[in-house]
């Protein structure tokens, strides 16, 4: 394959499918990415513009605070997000923001607009399987089991298996697939039998403490199904992930009490620095939660 100059950076979402997507064609398109979590982009802006040789700076599945745009748009080249916490970005110039789409498809269709990247059937499956999954959209099996596949692999093998669209799965990785769906079922049933219930007025919470990086959204997604109006999950590392029907916008929530943001439905934040990794923290960050849509009430 003929090596590509590298035209800039590409910062894109760490430890997540559609930020290794969007890298894939961050990758194909001559750009070299750089993978955080959402909430430090600003940091990894700050550190690539110090250098001279990486403008400009594309962003694709994250983004940074609208008060920080003005200073930073001469090293950007564009900004491309679908996370309602984006949303007041969407009038700056260099900046696309659709909720509708995922980071990766957003990419793509940029750097196909661009003239860096071919469009192909390859391509279109693949950000098609991801957004499916991304998006927790009808028949999303697929990017779920791809998902699966790349948590367990890894970025080095996706980036090969790959990087230049779908291509079928092999047999060593179709058994690898139907391992993992078992281990995950065996993995449900531990962590549903650990839930931490509490009741805030007329909604009903689930909190979990999760060692392994296993499956937030099936696991979640699975909650709420039986009849949980929010679901927030706390991983070792700091990470919380909270998951909600149409009740609570868990964007908003996770950007009021955590540092984070996201979807409606989905999104993401960080367990304040004096929140242990216990049960009693789980206590306090649910205890947070109930207080925030029942302000009378303390917590738990």
């Amino acid at each position: 394959m003929e090596e590509i100059a590298i035209k800039g950076h590409l910062i894109t979402h760490k430890d997540c499918l559609d930020g290794a997507t969007a890298a894939l064609v961050g990758w194909a398109s001559g750009l070299d990415p750089l993978f955080v979590e959402p909430d430090r982009a600003l940091t990894a802006l700050e550190q690539l513009a110090a250098k001279d040789d990486v403008l400009p700076i594309y962003l694709a599945d994250v983004s940074i605070p609208k008060e920080s745009y003005s200073h930073w748009a001469p090293a950007l080249g564009w900004i491309l997000d679908h996370h309602a916490t984006a949303l007041p970005l969407a009038a700056e110039n260099r900046v696309t923001i659709d909720l509708g789409r995922s980071g990766s498809h957003l990419f793509y269709d940029y750097a196909v607009h661009q003239g860096w990247l071919a469009p192909s059937k390859a391509w279109d499956r693949l950000v098609a399987m991801v957004e499916a999954y991304d998006l927790w959209m009808p028949r999303h099996d697929p990017g779920q089991n791809l998902e699966r596949l790349f948590r367990a692999r890894g970025l080095s093998w996706y980036h090969q298996r790959f990087g230049q669209g779908w291509v079928p799965l092999v047999a060593s990785e179709a058994e690898d697939l139907a391992r993992l769906v078992r281990e995950e079922q065996a993995l449900l049933q531990k962590s549903l039998a650990r839930i931490r219930h509490l009741t805030a007025g007329r909604w009903e919470i689930a909190g979990l403490l999760m060692d392994e990086d296993g499956s937030t959204n099936e696991l979640s997604h699975r909650l709420l199904q039986q009849g949980y109006s929010l679901v927030l999950i706390a991983k070792p590392d700091g990470r919380l992930s909270a998951r909600s029907d149409q009740q609570i916008d868990a964007s908003e929530m996770m950007a009021k009490l955590f540092r984070g943001g996201g979807h409606r439905r989905a999104a993401g934040g960080r367990r304040p620095a004096d929140v242990p990794f216990d049960e009693s923290g789980l206590n306090r960050l649910l205890g947070q939660i109930k207080e925030s849509l029942e302000p009378d009430s303390s917590p738990s």
